[in-house]
Protein backbone atom coordinates (compact mmCIF):
# COMPACT_ATOMS: atom_id res chain seq x y z
CA UNK A 1 0.00 0.00 0.00
CA UNK A 2 1.17 2.92 -1.00
CA UNK A 3 0.86 6.28 1.01
CA UNK A 4 0.54 9.64 -0.75
CA UNK A 5 1.68 12.79 1.17
CA UNK A 6 0.62 16.03 -0.32
CA UNK A 7 2.64 19.20 -0.07
CA UNK A 8 0.20 21.66 1.82
CA UNK A 9 -0.32 24.93 -0.30
CA UNK A 10 1.38 27.93 0.09
CA UNK A 11 -0.26 30.26 2.05
CA UNK A 12 -2.00 33.21 0.51
CA UNK A 13 -0.31 36.59 2.00
CA UNK A 14 -2.22 39.05 0.86
CA UNK A 15 -5.21 36.78 2.69
CA UNK A 16 -3.42 36.59 5.61
CA UNK A 17 -2.26 40.40 5.71
CA UNK A 18 -6.04 41.88 5.31
CA UNK A 19 -7.21 39.35 7.87
CA UNK A 20 -4.79 40.31 9.92
CA UNK A 21 -5.23 44.11 9.64
CA UNK A 22 -9.29 43.57 9.53
CA UNK A 23 -8.47 42.06 13.81
CA UNK A 24 -6.18 45.28 14.41
CA UNK A 25 -9.23 47.55 13.01
CA UNK A 26 -11.42 45.67 15.34
CA UNK A 27 -9.80 45.79 18.28
CA UNK A 28 -9.72 49.74 18.32
CA UNK A 29 -13.68 50.16 16.87
CA UNK A 30 -14.94 47.73 19.87
CA UNK A 31 -13.19 49.61 22.46
CA UNK A 32 -15.76 52.00 24.25
CA UNK A 33 -15.03 55.28 23.88
CA UNK A 34 -11.60 55.06 21.85
CA UNK A 35 -10.41 58.34 19.81
CA UNK A 36 -8.57 56.27 17.20
CA UNK A 37 -12.16 54.60 16.18
CA UNK A 38 -12.81 57.89 13.81
CA UNK A 39 -9.21 57.64 12.23
CA UNK A 40 -9.59 53.54 11.24
CA UNK A 41 -10.73 53.00 7.62
CA UNK A 42 -13.80 52.52 9.12
CA UNK A 43 -15.22 55.98 8.49
CA UNK A 44 -13.90 56.33 4.78
CA UNK A 45 -17.72 54.65 4.31
CA UNK A 46 -20.68 52.66 5.46
CA UNK A 47 -18.66 49.34 4.97
CA UNK A 48 -15.58 48.55 7.66
CA UNK A 49 -13.48 46.09 9.29
CA UNK A 50 -16.32 43.58 9.55
CA UNK A 51 -17.30 43.16 6.10
CA UNK A 52 -13.46 42.18 5.39
CA UNK A 53 -13.26 39.81 8.40
CA UNK A 54 -16.11 38.18 7.02
CA UNK A 55 -15.59 38.34 3.44
CA UNK A 56 -12.00 36.72 4.16
CA UNK A 57 -13.17 33.83 6.59
CA UNK A 58 -15.80 33.08 3.04
CA UNK A 59 -12.45 33.22 1.19
CA UNK A 60 -10.09 31.34 3.27
CA UNK A 61 -13.22 28.87 3.63
CA UNK A 62 -13.03 28.33 0.06
CA UNK A 63 -9.47 27.30 0.30
CA UNK A 64 -9.69 25.16 3.35
CA UNK A 65 -13.14 23.10 2.92
CA UNK A 66 -13.74 22.98 -0.85
CA UNK A 67 -10.17 21.15 -0.60
CA UNK A 68 -12.06 18.60 1.51
CA UNK A 69 -15.60 18.12 -0.57
CA UNK A 70 -12.95 17.43 -3.64
CA UNK A 71 -10.89 14.69 -2.23
CA UNK A 72 -12.86 13.08 0.79
CA UNK A 73 -16.52 13.46 -0.52
CA UNK A 74 -19.38 15.77 1.11
CA UNK A 75 -19.86 13.34 4.09
CA UNK A 76 -16.51 13.20 5.29
CA UNK A 77 -16.31 17.24 3.94
CA UNK A 78 -19.55 18.03 6.04
CA UNK A 79 -18.05 16.52 8.97
CA UNK A 80 -14.65 18.87 8.71
CA UNK A 81 -17.22 21.96 8.93
CA UNK A 82 -19.06 21.08 12.04
CA UNK A 83 -15.88 19.67 13.31
CA UNK A 84 -15.34 23.93 12.67
CA UNK A 85 -18.43 24.82 13.72
CA UNK A 86 -17.90 22.81 17.36
CA UNK A 87 -14.80 24.87 17.72
CA UNK A 88 -16.19 28.15 17.21
CA UNK A 89 -19.07 27.09 19.84
CA UNK A 90 -16.36 26.60 22.29
CA UNK A 91 -14.89 29.86 21.59
CA UNK A 92 -17.92 31.91 21.36
CA UNK A 93 -18.10 30.27 25.06
CA UNK A 94 -15.00 30.67 26.31
CA UNK A 95 -15.03 34.04 25.49
CA UNK A 96 -17.90 34.84 26.94
CA UNK A 97 -16.27 33.28 30.20
CA UNK A 98 -13.12 35.55 30.15
CA UNK A 99 -14.81 38.45 29.15
CA UNK A 100 -17.58 38.20 32.45
CA UNK A 101 -14.51 37.01 34.43
CA UNK A 102 -11.93 40.20 33.21
CA UNK A 103 -14.86 42.34 33.84
CA UNK A 104 -15.96 40.52 37.15
CA UNK A 105 -11.55 41.10 38.49
CA UNK A 106 -11.90 44.65 37.50
CA UNK A 107 -14.43 45.69 39.18
CA UNK A 108 -13.28 43.91 42.52
CA UNK A 109 -10.24 46.16 42.20
CA UNK A 110 -12.02 49.54 42.18
CA UNK A 111 -10.40 50.26 38.53
CA UNK A 112 -14.29 50.56 37.48
CA UNK A 113 -18.19 51.18 38.22
CA UNK A 114 -20.50 48.53 38.65
CA UNK A 115 -22.71 50.35 35.81
CA UNK A 116 -20.28 49.44 32.93
CA UNK A 117 -20.74 46.18 32.06
CA UNK A 118 -21.20 43.93 28.71
CA UNK A 119 -24.87 45.02 27.06
CA UNK A 120 -27.56 42.97 29.52
CA UNK A 121 -24.85 41.08 31.33
CA UNK A 122 -26.99 41.52 34.79
CA UNK A 123 -29.23 38.96 32.78
CA UNK A 124 -26.14 36.49 33.71
CA UNK A 125 -25.98 37.66 37.01
CA UNK A 126 -29.51 37.92 38.04
CA UNK A 127 -31.03 34.99 36.47
CA UNK A 128 -27.65 33.09 36.20
CA UNK A 129 -29.68 29.53 35.97
CA UNK A 130 -31.79 30.34 32.80
CA UNK A 131 -29.37 32.26 31.57
CA UNK A 132 -26.56 29.92 31.27
CA UNK A 133 -29.14 27.52 29.81
CA UNK A 134 -29.59 30.47 26.81
CA UNK A 135 -26.03 31.05 26.77
CA UNK A 136 -25.51 27.10 25.81
CA UNK A 137 -28.25 27.43 23.05
CA UNK A 138 -27.29 30.60 21.52
CA UNK A 139 -30.48 32.16 22.44
CA UNK A 140 -28.40 34.70 24.93
CA UNK A 141 -25.80 36.36 23.06
CA UNK A 142 -24.27 39.77 24.28
CA UNK A 143 -23.67 42.30 21.80
CA UNK A 144 -20.21 42.51 22.50
CA UNK A 145 -19.60 39.16 21.27
CA UNK A 146 -22.22 37.92 18.67
CA UNK A 147 -19.46 37.76 15.64
CA UNK A 148 -19.01 34.16 16.30
CA UNK A 149 -21.97 33.01 16.61
CA UNK A 150 -23.32 34.34 13.19
CA UNK A 151 -20.21 32.85 11.58
CA UNK A 152 -21.23 29.26 13.17
CA UNK A 153 -24.69 29.59 11.46
CA UNK A 154 -23.50 30.74 8.18
CA UNK A 155 -21.04 27.61 8.57
CA UNK A 156 -23.88 25.62 8.46
CA UNK A 157 -25.16 26.13 5.31
CA UNK A 158 -21.24 25.55 3.52
CA UNK A 159 -22.19 21.91 2.63
CA UNK A 160 -25.67 22.88 1.06
CA UNK A 161 -23.58 25.64 -1.23
CA UNK A 162 -21.28 23.28 -2.14
CA UNK A 163 -23.79 20.50 -3.18
CA UNK A 164 -26.00 23.43 -5.10
CA UNK A 165 -22.50 24.30 -6.87
CA UNK A 166 -22.00 20.69 -8.33
CA UNK A 167 -24.78 21.33 -10.07
CA UNK A 168 -24.66 24.53 -11.31
CA UNK A 169 -22.65 27.66 -10.16
CA UNK A 170 -25.20 30.42 -9.66
CA UNK A 171 -27.69 28.36 -7.58
CA UNK A 172 -25.29 28.72 -4.25
CA UNK A 173 -25.35 32.39 -5.06
CA UNK A 174 -29.14 32.12 -5.87
CA UNK A 175 -29.61 30.31 -2.40
CA UNK A 176 -27.42 33.02 -0.86
CA UNK A 177 -29.35 35.73 -2.36
CA UNK A 178 -32.78 34.26 -1.62
CA UNK A 179 -31.41 34.12 2.08
CA UNK A 180 -30.56 37.71 2.34
CA UNK A 181 -34.07 38.81 0.59
CA UNK A 182 -35.97 36.56 2.46
CA UNK A 183 -34.40 38.35 6.09
CA UNK A 184 -35.26 41.42 5.20
CA UNK A 185 -38.66 40.79 3.37
CA UNK A 186 -40.03 38.27 6.32
CA UNK A 187 -37.96 39.51 9.16
CA UNK A 188 -36.00 36.37 10.07
CA UNK A 189 -34.00 37.45 13.20
CA UNK A 190 -32.07 35.35 16.11
CA UNK A 191 -33.26 35.95 19.94
CA UNK A 192 -30.28 37.13 21.63
CA UNK A 193 -31.56 38.38 24.98
CA UNK A 194 -35.06 35.61 26.22
CA UNK A 195 -36.23 38.93 28.73
CA UNK A 196 -36.42 41.69 26.10
CA UNK A 197 -37.12 41.70 22.01
CA UNK A 198 -33.67 42.26 21.35
CA UNK A 199 -32.26 40.39 18.41
CA UNK A 200 -28.37 39.27 17.52
CA UNK A 201 -26.60 42.40 16.28
CA UNK A 202 -25.02 40.62 13.13
CA UNK A 203 -28.03 39.15 11.30
CA UNK A 204 -26.76 35.51 9.68
CA UNK A 205 -29.24 35.41 7.69
CA UNK A 206 -27.69 38.95 6.13
CA UNK A 207 -24.67 38.92 6.56
CA UNK A 208 -24.18 35.34 5.12
CA UNK A 209 -23.53 37.24 1.62
CA UNK A 210 -20.36 38.47 2.19
CA UNK A 211 -19.18 35.40 3.28
CA UNK A 212 -20.27 33.52 0.47
CA UNK A 213 -19.10 36.76 -2.00
CA UNK A 214 -15.78 35.88 -0.95
CA UNK A 215 -16.30 31.69 -1.24
CA UNK A 216 -17.69 32.51 -4.54
CA UNK A 217 -14.58 34.73 -5.64
CA UNK A 218 -12.26 32.17 -3.84
CA UNK A 219 -13.94 29.20 -5.35
CA UNK A 220 -14.47 30.83 -9.34
CA UNK A 221 -18.52 30.58 -8.98
CA UNK A 222 -17.49 34.09 -9.89
CA UNK A 223 -14.18 35.44 -11.87
CA UNK A 224 -12.29 38.30 -10.34
CA UNK A 225 -12.52 41.33 -11.93
CA UNK A 226 -9.93 41.90 -13.90
CA UNK A 227 -8.90 45.83 -14.45
CA UNK A 228 -10.75 48.34 -16.10
CA UNK A 229 -10.14 52.04 -16.07
CA UNK A 230 -13.73 52.52 -16.39
CA UNK A 231 -14.60 50.24 -13.22
CA UNK A 232 -12.15 51.69 -11.63
CA UNK A 233 -13.01 55.05 -11.63
CA UNK A 234 -16.76 53.69 -11.10
CA UNK A 235 -16.04 52.42 -7.74
CA UNK A 236 -14.04 55.54 -7.14
CA UNK A 237 -16.95 57.83 -7.50
CA UNK A 238 -18.72 55.72 -5.77
CA UNK A 239 -16.68 55.45 -2.66
CA UNK A 240 -16.56 59.64 -2.72
CA UNK A 241 -20.24 59.74 -2.53
CA UNK A 242 -20.59 57.07 0.43
CA UNK A 243 -17.98 58.83 2.32
CA UNK A 244 -20.70 61.66 3.68
CA UNK A 245 -23.26 59.15 4.85
CA UNK A 246 -20.82 57.80 7.47
CA UNK A 247 -18.51 60.45 8.52
CA UNK A 248 -19.60 63.19 10.56
CA UNK A 249 -17.21 65.09 8.87
CA UNK A 250 -19.12 65.15 5.74
CA UNK A 251 -22.93 64.57 7.12
CA UNK A 252 -22.68 67.24 9.66
CA UNK A 253 -21.87 70.00 7.09
CA UNK A 254 -24.24 68.88 4.08
CA UNK A 255 -27.75 69.03 5.46
CA UNK A 256 -29.02 67.32 2.60
CA UNK A 257 -26.74 64.80 2.87
CA UNK A 258 -27.84 64.10 5.77
CA UNK A 259 -31.67 63.93 5.94
CA UNK A 260 -30.35 61.27 2.69
CA UNK A 261 -28.75 59.19 4.95
CA UNK A 262 -31.86 59.57 7.27
CA UNK A 263 -33.47 58.26 4.86
CA UNK A 264 -31.52 55.58 3.64
CA UNK A 265 -31.36 54.02 7.00
CA UNK A 266 -32.45 50.40 6.40
CA UNK A 267 -29.75 50.66 3.54
CA UNK A 268 -27.00 51.35 5.19
CA UNK A 269 -28.00 49.49 8.58
CA UNK A 270 -25.15 47.19 9.91
CA UNK A 271 -26.98 44.63 11.67
CA UNK A 272 -28.99 43.49 8.53
CA UNK A 273 -26.07 44.65 5.87
CA UNK A 274 -27.68 47.44 4.37
CA UNK A 275 -27.55 46.69 0.34
CA UNK A 276 -25.27 50.28 -0.22
CA UNK A 277 -22.64 48.88 2.96
CA UNK A 278 -22.18 45.90 0.46
CA UNK A 279 -21.80 47.91 -2.51
CA UNK A 280 -19.30 50.11 -0.76
CA UNK A 281 -17.28 47.04 0.21
CA UNK A 282 -17.52 45.52 -3.41
CA UNK A 283 -15.97 49.09 -4.13
CA UNK A 284 -13.40 49.61 -1.64
CA UNK A 285 -12.24 45.89 -2.65
CA UNK A 286 -11.50 46.17 -6.10
CA UNK A 287 -9.34 49.46 -5.42
CA UNK A 288 -7.56 48.06 -2.83
CA UNK A 289 -7.09 44.55 -4.72
CA UNK A 290 -6.13 46.42 -7.73
CA UNK A 291 -3.55 48.46 -5.34
CA UNK A 292 -2.10 45.49 -4.47
CA UNK A 293 -1.93 43.89 -7.73
CA UNK A 294 0.18 46.59 -8.64
CA UNK A 295 2.64 47.07 -5.37
CA UNK A 296 2.81 43.30 -4.34
CA UNK A 297 6.14 43.99 -2.72
CA UNK A 298 4.89 45.77 -0.10
CA UNK A 299 3.81 42.75 1.47
CA UNK A 300 7.61 41.44 2.28
CA UNK A 301 8.19 44.52 4.22
CA UNK A 302 8.78 44.29 8.04
CA UNK A 303 5.37 46.02 8.79
CA UNK A 304 3.69 43.64 6.97
CA UNK A 305 4.74 40.73 8.12
CA UNK A 306 4.16 41.16 11.63
CA UNK A 307 0.17 41.53 10.27
CA UNK A 308 0.04 38.60 8.41
CA UNK A 309 1.62 36.83 11.44
CA UNK A 310 -1.60 37.50 13.17
CA UNK A 311 -3.71 36.71 10.14
CA UNK A 312 -2.93 33.34 10.82
CA UNK A 313 -3.34 33.14 13.91
CA UNK A 314 -7.52 34.62 13.36
CA UNK A 315 -9.38 33.45 15.72
CA UNK A 316 -7.34 32.90 18.66
CA UNK A 317 -6.31 36.21 18.09
CA UNK A 318 -10.10 37.59 17.65
CA UNK A 319 -10.57 36.14 21.28
CA UNK A 320 -7.19 38.01 21.94
CA UNK A 321 -8.41 41.74 21.07
CA UNK A 322 -11.82 41.68 21.90
CA UNK A 323 -11.18 41.16 25.28
CA UNK A 324 -8.55 43.58 25.09
CA UNK A 325 -10.96 46.10 23.28
CA UNK A 326 -13.43 45.46 26.43
CA UNK A 327 -10.88 45.73 29.16
CA UNK A 328 -9.63 49.01 27.27
CA UNK A 329 -13.28 50.21 27.12
CA UNK A 330 -13.62 50.02 31.42
CA UNK A 331 -9.95 51.23 31.36
CA UNK A 332 -11.25 54.72 29.26
CA UNK A 333 -14.95 54.55 30.71
CA UNK A 334 -15.76 58.17 31.64
CA UNK A 335 -12.14 60.09 30.84
CA UNK A 336 -12.73 61.48 27.63
CA UNK A 337 -9.04 60.93 26.53
CA UNK A 338 -7.92 62.64 23.68
CA UNK A 339 -6.03 60.74 20.74
CA UNK A 340 -2.35 61.06 22.98
CA UNK A 341 -3.53 59.95 26.13
CA UNK A 342 -5.60 56.85 24.79
CA UNK A 343 -2.50 56.08 22.66
CA UNK A 344 -0.82 53.81 25.59
CA UNK A 345 -3.82 51.64 26.02
CA UNK A 346 -4.38 51.07 22.02
CA UNK A 347 -0.59 50.15 21.22
CA UNK A 348 -0.47 48.47 24.30
CA UNK A 349 -3.40 46.22 22.82
CA UNK A 350 -1.83 46.03 19.52
CA UNK A 351 1.12 45.14 21.18
CA UNK A 352 -0.20 42.29 22.72
CA UNK A 353 -1.75 41.12 19.88
CA UNK A 354 1.55 41.22 17.96
CA UNK A 355 3.35 39.30 20.56
CA UNK A 356 0.66 36.57 21.06
CA UNK A 357 0.36 35.83 17.20
CA UNK A 358 4.61 35.19 16.78
CA UNK A 359 3.92 33.05 20.28
CA UNK A 360 1.06 31.09 18.41
CA UNK A 361 3.23 31.04 15.04
CA UNK A 362 6.28 29.78 16.90
CA UNK A 363 4.48 26.71 18.86
CA UNK A 364 2.63 25.65 15.28
CA UNK A 365 6.19 25.34 14.06
CA UNK A 366 6.62 22.65 16.89
CA UNK A 367 10.00 23.42 17.91
CA UNK A 368 10.21 20.77 20.28
CA UNK A 369 10.34 18.35 17.16
CA UNK A 370 13.17 20.40 15.64
CA UNK A 371 16.39 17.86 15.05
CA UNK A 372 19.79 19.50 15.75
CA UNK A 373 21.78 19.90 19.12
CA UNK A 374 21.27 18.86 22.69
CA UNK A 375 19.68 21.30 25.14
CA UNK A 376 23.00 20.18 27.02
CA UNK A 377 24.91 21.67 24.48
CA UNK A 378 22.91 24.87 23.48
CA UNK A 379 23.10 25.73 27.21
CA UNK A 380 26.52 24.48 28.49
CA UNK A 381 28.06 28.20 29.21
CA UNK A 382 25.09 29.90 28.42
CA UNK A 383 24.37 31.36 32.06
CA UNK A 384 21.71 34.18 31.32
CA UNK A 385 19.78 31.54 29.25
CA UNK A 386 20.44 28.90 32.38
CA UNK A 387 19.39 31.65 34.97
CA UNK A 388 15.78 32.18 33.10
CA UNK A 389 15.06 28.42 32.61
CA UNK A 390 15.94 27.71 36.83
CA UNK A 391 13.41 30.55 37.40
CA UNK A 392 10.83 29.15 35.25
CA UNK A 393 11.03 26.03 36.75
CA UNK A 394 10.87 27.37 40.21
CA UNK A 395 7.42 29.02 38.93
CA UNK A 396 6.02 26.27 37.33
CA UNK A 397 6.57 24.08 40.34
CA UNK A 398 5.31 26.44 43.13
CA UNK A 399 2.26 27.01 40.84
CA UNK A 400 -0.22 24.60 42.25
CA UNK A 401 0.27 26.48 45.95
CA UNK A 402 -1.57 29.02 44.48
CA UNK A 403 -4.87 26.81 45.12
CA UNK A 404 -3.96 25.98 48.51
CA UNK A 405 -6.96 25.95 51.18
CA UNK A 406 -6.36 27.21 54.35
CA UNK A 407 -6.15 23.92 56.74
CA UNK A 408 -8.63 26.20 59.37
CA UNK A 409 -11.74 28.13 59.10
CA UNK A 410 -11.11 31.50 60.06
CA UNK A 411 -11.99 32.58 63.88
CA UNK A 412 -15.09 34.58 62.89
CA UNK A 413 -16.54 31.71 61.01
CA UNK A 414 -15.66 29.58 63.93
CA UNK A 415 -17.53 32.23 66.28
CA UNK A 416 -20.53 32.17 64.20
CA UNK A 417 -20.98 28.56 63.46
CA UNK A 418 -20.69 27.09 66.90
CA UNK A 419 -23.29 24.84 67.31
CA UNK A 420 -26.58 24.98 69.67
CA UNK A 421 -27.97 21.53 71.71
CA UNK A 422 -31.34 20.53 70.36
CA UNK A 423 -33.62 18.12 71.96
CA UNK A 424 -35.36 15.89 69.52
CA UNK A 425 -39.15 16.22 70.40
CA UNK A 426 -39.59 12.81 68.98
CA UNK A 427 -37.26 11.55 70.82
CA UNK A 428 -36.42 13.50 74.06
CA UNK A 429 -33.33 10.96 74.74
CA UNK A 430 -31.83 12.35 71.03
CA UNK A 431 -29.73 14.98 70.84
CA UNK A 432 -28.82 16.83 68.21
CA UNK A 433 -26.49 19.39 67.13
CA UNK A 434 -27.62 22.16 65.29
CA UNK A 435 -25.72 25.39 63.65
CA UNK A 436 -27.01 28.52 63.25
CA UNK A 437 -25.17 31.24 61.28
CA UNK A 438 -26.39 35.00 62.37
CA UNK A 439 -23.26 37.14 60.77
CA UNK A 440 -25.06 40.23 61.76
CA UNK A 441 -26.44 39.28 65.07
CA UNK A 442 -30.02 38.90 63.93
CA UNK A 443 -32.34 35.91 63.50
CA UNK A 444 -32.28 34.64 60.20
CA UNK A 445 -35.86 33.23 59.53
CA UNK A 446 -35.65 29.58 57.42
CA UNK A 447 -37.63 28.86 54.88
CA UNK A 448 -40.84 25.85 55.72
CA UNK A 449 -39.86 24.28 52.73
CA UNK A 450 -36.69 23.77 50.75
Amino acid sequence: MKFEIRAAPPRNLQLDFFRGLALMIIFINHMPGNPWFAYTPSRLGPSDAAETFVFLSGFAAAIAYGRSFNQAGIGLGSVRVLFRCGQIYVAHLALFILMTSLFLWMNSQGIIGAHWQLDNLHYFFDQTQEAVLALVSLKYVPNFIDILPMYLVIMLWLPMAWVLSRIHVWLPLGFSLLLYLAAHRLGWELSADPTSSRSWYFNPFCWQLVFFTGFAFSSGWLPIPRFHQGLLWLCLLFVAFCYPLENPFGYQRLPWFAALRESWAGLLDKSHLGFIRYLHFLAMTYLVSHFMHRHPHWLQTGPAREIIAMGRQSLPIFMLGTCLSFAGGMLLDGTHPDLVESALINLAGLGLMLLCAQLLNWLDQKPWKTLGETPADNMANNWPAQSVLALGLLLLTAAPMLFLQSQQPPAAAMAEAEPDLVVSPENPTQITEEVVYQPNDEAIEMPDTL
